[in-house]
């Protein structure tokens, strides 16, 4: 029998700071663009969980807060496993670049194992993956991961100019040992036994203006198809991946990589509470003429909207 899987997708705005966490502050868990929310979330209330690469021990707090049962990190940095601990968070010192790290975890088991931006940076991600599903999984259990998207439009500009150059943060960190597309991770999720059962899309949109820009230095003509692949394609869109995936009894069938989505519920919305305002104005306008002692502002105002409706209309011609 074959399990739907729910696919959404969220949207982030181009601030300059994606794909890194402010960890002085907690995120908020309202924001939908933030990729913590939407982790947060496919872990269930009740359920033991295992933070692999925890870091500071913020999003294990998190968690926690958010009534999971028990929650362990795992951090092989001294210094961030001990700011964990401050949290209140169980802490294991290890290093899962190495091939016996399930061992320090001495036989327990987890509803829920999140990899938050950690599968980009371990050295062997296939064999990380199959050893959590051998070895600590609970029965009905899930993994849960966030990985960045290097299909995404920021990254096909730079190789439009000649560029791969890594940073500090976001997709092309100088950590990561690893670069993801969607078809990539489902693949390696799909080759450790897992299929998945959540998927949603980050979503960070590049604004136009940078796109004509990159595509005028890279000399390549402008067109209104290629710019819309660039700012509209939902892999070109997505930043990053946030799912969920369960492992599958030897020979059942994967589930298909989720289909992205032509656009996402932010953007629709934004499109209809602006259609509806402009309607409210203008409903607001003829209110005001209509009541207006003077004559001349209801001919003003009909001959304005004429010429609106007529320029309108020429635009639409000439799309």
């Amino acid at each position: 029998m074959r399990t739907e899987v729910s696919y959404t997708s969220v949207r982030r705005s181009h601030d300059g700071g994606v794909g890194t966490y402010d960890r002085q502050t907690p995120p908020d868990l309202s924001n939908e663009a933030s990729p913590w929310t939407h982790l947060a979330r496919l872990v269930p209330s009740g359920a033991s969980v295992l933070d692999l690469g925890c870091w500071d021990g913020m999003l294990a707090h998190l968690v926690h807060g958010r009534g999971a049962s028990r929650v362990l990190g795992v951090e092989r940095d001294p210094g961030a496993a001990s700011r964990a601990r401050a949290r209140g968070i169980d802490v294991v010192s290890a290093d899962l670049d190495a091939p016996d790290w399930p061992s320090s975890i001495k036989g327990e088991r987890f509803d829920r194992v999140i990899l938050a931006d950690v599968v980009e940076h371990v050295r062997d991600p296939l064999g990380t993956l199959r050893r959590i599903v051998e070895h600590l999984l609970a029965p009905g259990g899930r993994i849960v991961l966030s990985v960045p998207n290097v299909a995404h439009a920021s990254v096909r500009l730079s190789l439009l100019v000649g560029d791969f150059d890594r940073a500090d943060r976001g997709i092309l960190d100088r950590t990561h040992l690893h670069f993801f597309t969607r078809r990539s991770l489902h693949a390696l999720l799909g080759d450790a036994g897992l299929s998945i059962r959540e998927a949603r899309d980050v979503v960070l949109d590049v604004p136009l203006d940078v796109v004509r820009a990159t595509l005028a230095r890279a000399q390549i003509a402008s067109s209104a198809d290629l710019e819309r692949v660039l700012t509209e394609a939902p892999d070109a869109r997505a930043y990053q991946f946030v799912w969920s995936a369960e492992p599958v009894a030897a020979g059942s069938a994967i589930a298909p990589a989720p289909a992205p989505t032509s656009g996402d519920t932010v953007r629709v919305i934004d499109r209809l509470l602006k259609a509806q305002a402009s309607k409210i104005r203008r409903l607001e306008e003829r209110i005001r003429v209509l009541g207006s002692p003077n004559p001349l502002a209801f001919i003003r105002y009909g001959w304005v909207r004429l010429r609106q409706r007529h320029q309108r209309r020429r635009e639409e011609r000439g799309a």
